[in-house]
């Protein structure tokens, strides 16, 4: 076996040679093994900016088996590869522009997918923190408006009325806390 199958390719492609895939900020690229046996110290892999190169020790010589221009830049730095033993070489890679989507792997190389057939929705892992924490907040608040129950800030209004309530001053000291007796105008 190749190591790659055709359902890797989401957001990507499936070729002879390698098999692609990708998200709004990364690749994942699958190379079939020129042979089953090779080690990691059989290849010298070489990414950069705008693209790479596999070359595979050959007797006393290395054989090129793969030199390509990558579609659009990534970041070399960030980028690593592994050896997964008779299966493939797997190549992770980051986007230098973050959310374009790539129509094809390397340039020229007839393999073009549809900007159509990508799924452009994200993990809320793939988000930052604070707009992971607000969207979290969105979906809180719209599951208990669904159910009937308090959003989020009509919680936190709630809790500053109960402090409020028996308060130095107010006039419902002293009496057990009920909201039916606050007007809120929402």
């Amino acid at each position: 076996s190749s190591g790659i199958n055709a359902e890797y390719g989401h957001n990507g492609g499936v070729t002879e040679g390698y098999a692609w895939s990708q998200t709004a900020q990364d690749l994942d690229v699958k190379l079939v093994l020129p042979r089953p046996d090779i080690k990691a110290s059989d290849l010298k892999i070489d990414i950069k900016a705008h693209g790479m190169q596999v070359q595979m020790k050959q007797e006393s010589e290395l054989k090129m088996i793969l030199q390509r221009t990558f579609h659009d830049s990534i970041k070399a730095e960030e980028s690593m590869w592994s050896l997964h033993k008779g299966e493939c070489i797997q190549v992770s890679l980051e986007k230098v522009r973050e959310g374009y989507w790539w129509t094809s792997l390397f340039k020229d190389d007839g393999h073009e997918i549809s900007l159509a057939s990508i799924d452009t929705t994200r993990q809320i892992g793939e988000f930052p923190a604070e707009e992971q924490a607000c969207v979290q907040k969105l979906m809180f608040d719209q599951r208990q408006k669904q159910l009937g129950l308090p959003t989020s800030e009509e919680m936190q209004q709630e809790e500053i009325l109960k402090r409020a309530w028996n308060a130095e001053g107010s006039p419902f000291a002293g009496t057990d806390f009920d909201m039916s007796k606050v007007n809120i105008n929402r």
